[in-house]
């Protein structure tokens, strides 16, 4: 599994991984995952507007909580990144989280535990 090591503003460093805990995540966003991962590229909605800032604060709370040792709220995580690491943050979910579904979520969470 690919990693990515950042620096917070706090000054811990954190190895990101994509790991079922971020899928639970980003699970209720409305149009699952690849409508997320949508968003945040910017891509326009059926109205001709983008969602992007508020997909992109979902993807790095998603990431930043499920890899960080101690539970964090939406705000705290997102207030952790520093603004010139986003963009490679988004680009490494993005790329890495797989396509999946809701039926086929439960398969990639059980394999991913063996």
């Amino acid at each position: 599994m690919k990693t990515l090591e950042i620096q917070l503003k706090n000054g811990e460093n954190i190895i990101l991984e994509v790991t079922p805990l971020l899928l639970e995540y980003i699970e209720d966003y409305e149009g699952g995952i690849e409508q997320l991962k949508k968003d945040a590229q910017g891509q326009k909605d059926k109205n001709g507007y983008t969602r992007t800032m508020y997909a992109t604060n979902q993807l790095l709370y998603a990431i930043i909580a499920s890899n960080y040792n101690t539970p964090l709220t939406y705000r705290q995580a997102v207030r952790l990144v520093k603004l010139e690491d986003i963009e490679k943050i988004v680009k490494f979910v993005i790329d890495n989280t797989p396509n999946v579904d809701n039926d086929s979520k439960e398969e990639y969470i059980h394999l991913y535990r063996k």
